[in-house]
């Protein structure tokens, strides 16, 4: 998950990943204005595994939670 994070150019922030019965939990907290957002993201296991290779499976994950968490990447609110 942190090389993911790296990769989307967050400018600060913090997870943890908790894996449930059906899907994994991911708590992603980022630095944005000075002020701190919280995002919850569900994600298979499988899925997870997958994109820690480069890949379609890691693309596909990059620009789905690019577009999640935009607002850490850029450090502004949109």
């Amino acid at each position: 998950m942190r090389g993911l994070l790296e990769q989307l150019r967050l400018e600060a922030y913090l997870f943890e990943v908790e894996p449930h019965a059906r899907n994994w939990e991911v708590r992603i907290d980022c630095g944005i204005n000075e002020k701190w957002q919280s995002a919850v993201l569900e994600i298979s296991s499988t899925r997870l595994t997958a994109s820690r290779e480069a890949g379609p499976a890691r693309d596909a994950v990059l620009s789905a939670r690019h577009e999640q968490l935009g607002a850490c990447a850029r450090g502004v609110a949109p």
